[in-house]
């Protein structure tokens, strides 16, 4: 029987030994492209092991494969760059659990300057950036568009927690998510006029850069740079920001009748609000400042209020994750705010029982009662009634 340590110590060497196949091959993507995407196959398929992933990490490999992307990008050579981003996706996340692998172990040579770690990680997060801000990022081909929403995964972990690198992922989205007023104003400006092609692409840019915060934001999964991550973000005001427009735009919640208003409608059209709970539910995922936030900021209630809506926007189903979320549904630690959460749920079931239950007492009248004194004679009711002593009014009415 072979020894499993052999056997990993044997892969190893095979990785090892492609390593200057692939810094050849990634100077021409046009020509050498097929061996390259072999050659690509084969360090996903040994990146499954762990053992794998951080002897790559020691290696350096996470900086010869982010120039290659880099390279992939600019030739818009979209198939090597998928895989590129798979494997870096893979050793970031790596990278960013194991405490013993430092940051210069994994080789943040994006470029050959020297420079200290937090200016490496900034340059890697800009390099990451300029692809998101790409002119060809709003118009896509299904690969494209994967690679994107990779890019926009994989970004928090390539902070590797340095601030200068944080700073520079969050600021870049910052003047977007400081004014959702402004963003609606922009979709109806184009709804009102389709063939304006300048706010045509205002929109697009807008939409763009949003849904990439959001993806950005989902994948900030419990730990400690996402922690610091989304510190920085409440820290910022841009939590606060998105959770006062919801209030301020659903302002009537909870009062009488509120669902039939005029305002409540307008809300549900707007197109900021299914981006703002997706926004909000990976923001406060495993983060109890944020949950903290949502709770003293009071719409808990306004976010129960919206899972009840259907069909419009996927309004209802995202504002149940963000509920989810908080109450920690899937018992994955990731909420705090259960009982709250469960309260309001409750209540509501136990009103839409006693509602269901009155309905059914009324259709139960409908049905057996009426009809019963349809098909008595007249005679029959006159002598009844005059038994009873009851008003003859009280049956005729």
């Amino acid at each position: 029987m072979s020894n499993p340590a052999v056997c990993n110590l044997n892969i190893d060497n095979m990785i090892f030994s492609h390593f200057p196949d692939l810094q050849r091959l990634r100077d021409d993507f046009k020509s050498n492209q097929e061996q390259l995407v072999a050659v690509l196959n084969l360090l996903m398929y040994c990146c499954k092991i762990r053992e794998n992933r951080r002897a790559l990490l020691k290696l350096g490999a996470l900086g010869l494969l982010l120039e290659t992307a880099r390279r992939a990008f600019s030739v818009d050579a979209m198939e090597p760059a998928e895989g590129i981003l798979l494997i870096v996706e893979s050793l970031t996340l790596e990278a960013n659990e194991s405490d013993n692998i430092s940051i210069t172990q994994s080789a943040l040579t994006v470029t050959s300057e020297e420079a200290g770690t937090g200016e490496q990680a900034k340059k890697i997060v800009l390099m990451f950036l300029e692809r998101l801000s790409h002119p060809l990022g709003l118009k896509k081909s299904n690969k494209q568009q994967r690679n994107t929403e990779m890019v926009a995964r994989i970004l928090p972990y390539l902070t590797y927690g340095e601030p200068a690198a944080m700073e520079a992922l969050i600021e870049h989205f910052s003047p977007y998510l400081q004014d959702w007023g402004a963003f609606d104003h922009l979709q109806k400006q184009h709804l009102n006029n389709p063939k304006d092609d300048n706010i045509a692409q205002q929109v697009a840019k807008q939409r763009f850069t949003l849904e990439n915060f959001v993806r950005v934001s989902e994948s900030l999964k419990t730990s400690s740079c996402g922690e610091r991550l989304k510190d920085i973000i409440l820290e910022k005001g841009i939590t606060k920001t998105a959770i006062t427009y919801l209030k301020d735009n659903f302002a009537n919640t909870g009062q009488a009748g509120f669902k039939n208003s005029a305002e409540w409608a307008q809300g549900l059209t707007l197109p900021s609000v299914p981006l703002i709970l997706s926004l909000l539910r990976g923001l406060s995922m495993g983060h109890m400042l944020t949950q903290k936030c949502i709770d003293e900021e009071g719409i808990l209630p306004l976010l129960h209020a919206l899972e009840g809506v259907t069909v419009v926007n996927e309004i209802g189903v995202r504002a149940e994750n963000l509920l989810d979320t908080l109450s920690n549904k899937e018992g994955k630690g990731d909420g705090f705010l259960e009982e709250k959460v469960c309260k309001l749920r409750h209540a509501t079931r136990d009103e839409m029982r006693r509602r269901a239950l009155r309905k059914r007492e009324e259709l139960l009248q409908v049905i057996y009662i009426k009809p019963l004194f349809t098909r008595l004679s007249i005679k029959t009711i006159v002598f009844e009634m005059v038994k009873l002593s009851y008003p003859l009014g009280c049956f005729l009415g």
